[in-house]
């Protein structure tokens, strides 16, 4: 080992001195004492005795200063802390719910300088108000006893219903069905339709509404003898544009519809629409109807007698499959333009209608215009010889009939004893048919110029 000039670093508080001394470099180990002044390291030289030993030293006031102390909340801190806390939230919600609940929201006209004028919509054309009072009339009353019987076509209805719909009189509507006229609006939401032929072999529809008063039906067509005699036992009020006028009761329905007292509206509160051309274009209202027989004193409900009804068979007891075709004039060719065709459809227990060999769609909805029940009444028909090709058709009396419900096909027949009394539907043995709640479809065909073929059975 060698030796040499070495540095020796003597600290003492507040002053430090360097000198050289020659010694000898022999270590030895470092020492820990502990004292009351701290924690004391030093690291001693052994040497001559003239020899400096350096020594650091660590006072509690340096310790103090390298550790800073933790702040830590005393409890009742912590709890004054949170219950602060809890007001300011519970103050922030109860100004926001106060803000949503109670203020009056701002109109738009407050913001945008218009006239509220402007945005009125007219009702006349947009029948807004005739919807609501449409969606009114059909709302149920739910887990309220269905026991109230629709006399026209068997729909039960609760007690509160019934007193509601008592307050309108049926409403009968002339229904165009030329080719120009289709697809139709309203017939998926009348209580029975009546179809016959017119003029020139071309079919037509009498739609009797009372349960739903759609705001849109048509296109509207005119007045025939033989409808005034199937419209007569419901005396309800009459829409139709026009009417056959002659010489002849049997077919002078201008004259009878004065005569038999019938609460005739006509036109009134009509409007043609534009995507069509007249005369396929005249629609109506069933509420405006009701409005306008309420200030005349036509309101309320008449005296109707009920058929014989009952519910649907259980679907075990139900046909699998059943399609009619109808013929209603097959001395005029028209093409098929006017042929019927029913079909049954399972799922739902109703027949769907064909007409022209396409599906007869309503307009308003989109839907195939259905039936619960099809009935075929044979009639006998002939030419009035008027110059006008009209017909004649006997209503009164009774005649051959083909009934269609629940998949099934039942031959019988009809009969209607005067111009007031509703047709009646018998079996095979003479036994009054009862018919399936829902909406009920009578066909006249006549016995000697058309024709019905059961295809699928």
């Amino acid at each position: 080992m060698s030796t040499g000039k070495t540095k020796v670093i003597t600290m003492q508080e507040g002053k430090t001195e360097i000198k050289d001394r020659n010694i000898d470099p022999v270590i030895v180990p470092r020492k820990e004492s502990v004292t009351s002044k701290g924690i004391q390291f030093s690291n001693q030289v052994k040497s001559d005795p003239t020899s400096v030993t350096p020594t650091v030293t660590n006072t509690p006031t340096d310790t103090a200063k390298s550790t800073k102390p933790k702040v830590e909340l005393k409890p009742w801190q912590k709890i004054s802390l949170s219950i602060l806390i809890s007001a300011i939230l519970l103050g922030a919600v109860s100004v926001s719910m106060y803000f949503y609940i109670f203020t009056k929201p701002i109109s738009p006209f407050q913001i945008v300088n218009i006239k509220e004028s402007y945005l009125e919509i007219d009702n006349q054309i947009y029948g807004w108000n005739e919807k609501v009072k449409d969606i009114t009339n059909t709302l149920a009353i739910p887990n309220l006893p269905r026991t109230e019987v629709n006399p026209l076509n068997g729909v039960l209805y609760t007690k509160t219903e019934m007193d509601a719909l008592k307050k309108n009189r049926p409403v009968a509507v002339m229904i165009n069905n030329h080719v120009q006229a289709r697809p139709q609006s309203g017939l998926n939401k009348a209580d029975i339709v009546y179809e016959a032929v017119a003029e020139s072999g071309i079919s037509r529809y009498m739609a009797i509404f009372w349960s739903i008063g759609p705001s849109k039906i048509g296109p509207v067509r005119s007045a025939r003898q033989y409808y005034l005699e199937w419209l007569s036992p419901y005396d309800p009020l009459y829409i139709h544009d026009g009417c056959a006028s002659t010489d002849d009761p049997r077919t002078n329905a201008c004259g009878n519809i004065y005569s038999y007292g019938i609460k005739d509206l006509r036109t009134y509160g009509y409007w043609r629409s534009s995507d069509r051309f007249a005369p396929h274009n005249e629609y109506n209202s069933i509420v405006t109807a009701w409005d306008y027989a309420i200030k005349n004193g036509w309101g309320g409900f008449p005296n109707i007698d009920s058929l014989m009804f009952k519910r649907d068979a259980e679907p075990q007891d139900r046909g699998v499959r059943t399609k009619v075709n109808i013929k209603h004039r097959q001395d005029i060719p028209n093409a098929g333009l006017y042929d019927s065709e029913w079909t049954y459809d399972t799922k739902t227990n109703q027949y769907l209608h064909k007409i022209g060999g396409q599906a007869d769609l309503d307009l308003e909805t989109g839907t195939q215009v259905n039936a619960k029940v099809v009935v075929i009444m044979e009639v006998d028909l002939q030419n009035a010889n008027d110059g006008h090709a009209r017909v004649i058709i006997t209503t009164i009396g009774e005649g051959k009939a083909v009934i269609l419900q629940d998949g099934k096909i039942v031959t019988g027949k009809w009969k209607k004893t005067s111009r007031t009394e509703r047709e009646r539907f018998y079996d095979s043995s003479g036994k009054e048919l009862s018919l399936n709640r829902g909406r009920l479809w009578i066909t006249a065909v006549p016995k000697s110029q058309g024709k019905f073929d059961i295809i699928e059975q």
